[in-house]
């Protein structure tokens, strides 16, 4: 099966205004997660550092791969 790489046009939504609201999602999310992590770990503990890491990585890499599944590689243009 080959891979779309083009994306998907969507007529009527505006490009910016979508991936914006994605961003605040993840951003939600993320904080919603580290609060829960910081309560159980610590604060200043190293476990709590490593996976605040993995946390961040992981969520952004996967807000990447929606945005670029949707639309296509767009970044050059949110930057």
């Amino acid at each position: 099966m080959e891979k779309n790489t083009q994306g998907v046009i969507i007529q009527g939504l505006d490009l910016i205004d979508i991936t914006t609201f994605i961003s605040k999602k993840n951003k939600k999310f993320q904080a919603i997660l580290l609060a829960d992590l910081e309560e159980v770990l610590g604060r200043d503990s190293e476990e709590f550092a490593i996976v605040r890491k993995l946390v961040l990585d992981g969520f952004n890499n996967y807000t990447r791969s929606i945005v670029r599944a949707i639309f296509g590689d767009i970044e050059f243009m949110v930057k």
